[in-house]
């Protein structure tokens, strides 16, 4: 676990269980968030417990459940899930749902930001010029061919375009995602103020470039203006 921010700590342990997705722990002095529930090492949840342990497990969208109902269970937490992916939650059921912007504490909200899957949402914490932990609604490096057309998995001469230089593109999954909605999601959330961008898959291998420290807002609006989308297929589904 790798704090990457003041009190926001990086769970980057790379497992299927949770589609790769990575998770974040975030210290709350009105107690500690998980921003998404990857597969842990014991020193994960070890490091989770002498500070504090959690009150609230934040799932951005179903493909970041992963060991959320055992966590749940082990620390007593309450699970948080827009309601259309908390529908689609095995296991356990979710502890707080909502459809519309939702308050976490008075410096976390919680924002819809629909298109990935049905349910998908962003938190903003309000501190350090404001956080946003966006789920898998952006992807920063170079991910497969940058396009506003539909593609599947790259084949092999598309892998020779993986030498563009690294941006802030949309992040789309072929088989559910709704450019669209996406897209209105992502313009909604420039009527917010915030300097960083926390993503689902900071370090995916081997094209994920990390976070966005600084001038993550000013990223956004690129995006949006140049209508640079990443697409792929989940090859799991397939």
């Amino acid at each position: 676990m790798k704090e990457v921010l003041p009190g926001i700590y990086l769970i980057d342990k790379y497992s299927l269980k949770s589609f790769g997705n990575s998770g974040y722990f975030v210290r709350h002095e009105k107690g500690n968030i998980l921003v998404d529930a990857p597969e842990m090492q014991e020193s994960d949840l070890a490091f989770i417990q002498e500070n504090g342990g959690l009150s609230f497990i934040y799932i951005t969208h179903i493909r970041a459940m992963g060991d959320a109902c055992s966590l749940k269970e082990r620390f007593k937490a309450k699970i948080v899930i827009h309601e259309e992916d908390g529908k689609l939650m095995k296991g356990c059921t979710p502890d707080v749902t909502f459809t519309g912007e939702y308050q976490l504490y008075d410096d976390a909200t919680i924002i819809p930001t629909l298109g990935y899957s049905h349910g998908s949402s962003s938190m903003l914490l309000k501190r350090d010029g404001g956080v946003l932990f966006c789920g898998d609604m952006f992807w920063l490096g170079r991910r497969d061919r940058y396009s506003s057309e539909l593609m599947s998995w790259p084949t092999e001469e598309d892998k020779m375009t993986w030498n563009l230089p690294d941006d802030l593109v949309l992040n789309v999954n072929l088989m559910d995602a709704d450019i669209g909605a996406m897209t209105e999601s992502a313009r909604s959330l420039l009527a917010y103020d915030f300097e960083s961008l926390l993503m689902s898959h900071p370090h995916y291998p081997p094209r994920g470039r990390g976070i966005v420290e600084k001038g993550a807002k000013g990223m956004v609006e690129k995006a949006l203006q140049t209508n640079k989308i990443s697409q792929f297929t989940d090859w799991r589904r397939e």
